[in-house]
C-alpha cells in the first residue's frame, strides 16, 4: 500500500520546487509595487515662506466672515401668518396626493392581475 501511495503522491522536494516559483514571482512583484508607490510622493519644500500680508488678511477674515454669518437669521424676515398658514395646507395636500397616487398604483397593479387571470370572465 505504501509503495502506490508514494507514487500518488509527489515528494516533498517537487512540492518545494513548484512553490517557489509562485512565491519568488509575488515579491518580485511586492518590490515592484513597493518602488513605484515612493516615486509618487512630492518631496517637501527646502524653506518655509513668510505669509504675505494678502495670506494674513485671510486667516483673519475667515473666521470674522463665519461668526457674522451665524448671526444672519437674527436679521432675517419674520413670516407672517399667511404664509405660515399657506405652507402648512400646501404640505397637507402634497402628502395626501401622493399617499392617493401610490394607493392608485397598487389598485391598477391588482387590477391588472386579476384581468391576466381572467377571474372577470
Amino acid at each position: 500500500f505504501l509503495r502506490s501511495c508514494a507514487v500518488c503522491l509527489p515528494s516533498v522536494g517537487a512540492m518545494a520546487r513548484s512553490m517557489l516559483l509562485p512565491v519568488a514571482l509575488v515579491a518580485v512583484g511586492l518590490v515592484l509595487v513597493l518602488n513605484a508607490g515612493f516615486g509618487a510622493f512630492v518631496p517637501s519644500p527646502s524653506a518655509v515662506a513668510a505669509p504675505t500680508a494678502e495670506a494674513r488678511f485671510l486667516a483673519v477674515a475667515s473666521p470674522v466672515a463665519l461668526a457674522m454669518a451665524g448671526s444672519l437669521p437674527a436679521f432675517a424676515e419674520e413670516i407672517d401668518s399667511a404664509e405660515a398658514y399657506n405652507r402648512k395646507v400646501m404640505t397637507g395636500v402634497s402628502v395626501c396626493l401622493s399617499l392617493a397616487l401610490v394607493l392608485m398604483g397598487i389598485i391598477i397593479f391588482y387590477t391588472r392581475r386579476v384581468v391576466e387571470n381572467k377571474w372577470l370572465n
